[in-house]
């Protein structure tokens, strides 16, 4: 379990990549929305800061923080978890039994057996009824003609063998439904505008954490304090923002398979 002191350093550490505040001003009781971090920026910052301290901080929790303290104590908390984490089941207590049910099913099992006999005794009278008429009017003794001649019976003719089936090309995979994708909304923003940043993973399950990168010119790739985690098909979605001006390159890499999209130039200023 991190201390607060542990968990307030990560905080200081996200809030300055994210909003570039100084790290003087995180304080406990330093409020989040003087320190600019408005409603989208919380978002981040708390995945941020649950992700370091492998916690999850649900989204009534997150829209509850107001200070610096109040973002400690979420991390605190003993009931944050992660999605997926096992629950208890609360089974209902079963319904109390009526003492009068078997009764009932007795005599609706009784009605039921003296409706099948009535049911069988109209059966037999109506069918004596319609056989005496038959014989009093001689209905029966008539003989009527078919209905039909008889089919002539054509011959069947010898089977053939069947042709062979061409056998099934090959096509070739189409090895780029396997690369991932990455997108950005905007190649040219203002300082301190968020641009947001999609694309899929294939083949990528969800619940992947991906991180992203940035460099300036043929610069080493630096993890930049943002992260996405995949959806449905491995498919991905997140915002970021700079005040830092000039060109910049961006990409998203999933270091568990060391597998990175192709970059993307977005111009600042």
């Amino acid at each position: 379990m991190p201390t607060a002191a542990q968990i307030r350093a990560s905080l200081t550490d996200v809030l300055v990549a994210v909003v570039d505040c100084d790290a003087e001003e995180v304080v406990d009781e330093a409020l989040l929305v003087d320190l600019g971090v408005d409603s989208i920026a919380l978002v981040e910052v708390a995945d941020e800061l649950g992700r370091r301290h492998d916690t999850y901080l649900p989204d009534d929790v997150v829209n509850e923080l107001r200070t610096v303290a109040d973002a400690v104590a979420a991390v605190l908390e003993p009931g944050s978890r992660r999605p997926g984490a096992a629950t208890t089941l609360h089974h209902p207590a079963p319904e109390p039994r009526d003492p009068h049910a078997a009764q009932r099913a007795s005599a609706m099992s009784k009605l039921a057996g003296v409706f099948v006999v009535l049911g069988a005794l109209v059966g037999v009278l109506l069918g004596l009824g319609g056989a005496a008429l038959v014989a009093a009017t001689g209905i029966g003794g008539v003989d009527l003609p078919p209905i039909s001649a008889p089919a002539e019976t054509t011959p069947t003719p010898p089977p053939t063998e069947p042709s062979p089936s061409p056998e099934p090309t090959e096509e070739p995979e189409d090895e780029e439904d396997d690369e991932p994708t990455f997108d950005v909304s905007s190649n040219q923003v203002a300082p301190g505008q968020r641009f947001e940043l999609t694309g899929q993973f294939p083949g990528l399950a969800p619940g992947e954490v991906l991180q992203v990168q940035a460099r300036e010119g043929d610069a080493d790739w630096e993890d930049f304090p943002v992260t996405a985690v995949t959806g449905p098909d491995g498919t991905y979605r997140t915002n970021v923002f700079t005040s830092r001006t000039g060109p910049r390159d961006f990409r998203m890499l999933h270091r568990a398979s060391d597998t990175a999209t192709e970059p993307q130039t977005v111009t600042i200023g």
